[in-house]
C-alpha cells in the first residue's frame, strides 16, 4: 500500500464581503475581505510546501450564488498553482455556491474535478499507477436542498485496490439554524 497525504478545506467564502463591518470601519473590512484571500493562498502553498497528493475542497468555496468575477479567477490561480505541482483537486459545492449558480466560462486546470450534484460520482485516485483511494461526492446543484444528501451515498465495501474511501458532502453535523439536516 503507497503512502499519499491530503489538505482537506471548506467553507472559504472567498471575497466574502462582511456585511455591517464596513459601515463601522472601511479599512477593516477591506482586511477581512483580503484575508479570504490570503487564508486560500495559504493553504494551496501548504499542499505545495508538504507535497500532499490531492486537495480536497467541500463546498461554500464562493460567499454566494453569483459568485464574483475576482473570486473565480482567484480561485483559478490557486488551481493553476497546484496544476503545476502535480497536485490534483476534488471539489464538491455548496449551498452558499451551488452548480446552478452565476459562473464565468473558465476552463479549469485538468487535475481539477467537481462533482455533479445531481447524483453521487465516484473518482479513482492513483498514485504511480496504483488506485490508493476511492473519493465520493456531490455536490449542491442548487442552493435549497430539503432532503438528506447523505442517504444519496452508496454502502461502500472495501476494495481491493483502494483501502481508503473518502466522502466528499458540504452539510452541517447538528441543529444549526438554517441548515438542518433533513430526514429522509
Amino acid at each position: 500500500m503507497k503512502k499519499f497525504s491530503f489538505i482537506h478545506t471548506a467553507d472559504l467564502h472567498l471575497d466574502s464581503t462582511f456585511k455591517g463591518i464596513s459601515e463601522i470601519n472601511d479599512r477593516i473590512s477591506s482586511e477581512l475581505t483580503k484575508a479570504t484571500f490570503n487564508t486560500f493562498n495559504k493553504i494551496i502553498d501548504l499542499c505545495i510546501e508538504r507535497r500532499v497528493d490531492f486537495l480536497l475542497i467541500a463546498g461554500d468555496i464562493y460567499d454566494g450564488t453569483d459568485r464574483s468575477l475576482r473570486a473565480q479567477l482567484r480561485f483559478l490561480e490557486g488551481l493553476k498553482r497546484l496544476s503545476m505541482a502535480e497536485i490534483k483537486a476534488y471539489i464538491v459545492h455548496g449551498n452558499h455556491d451551488p452548480l446552478d449558480g452565476w459562473s464565468a466560462n473558465l476552463d479549469w486546470p485538468k487535475n481539477v474535478h467537481v462533482f455533479k450534484g445531481k447524483s453521487v460520482e465516484r473518482v479513482s485516485v492513483e498514485k504511480d499507477g496504483e488506485e490508493i483511494v476511492q473519493i465520493y461526492g456531490i455536490s449542491f446543484h442548487k442552493r435549497e436542498i430539503k432532503t438528506n444528501l447523505t442517504y444519496e451515498f452508496p454502502e461502500i465495501s472495501k476494495s481491493k485496490n483502494a483501502p481508503f474511501t473518502i466522502g466528499m458532502l458540504h452539510c452541517n453535523v447538528g441543529t444549526n439554524t438554517g441548515h438542518e439536516l433533513c430526514k429522509r
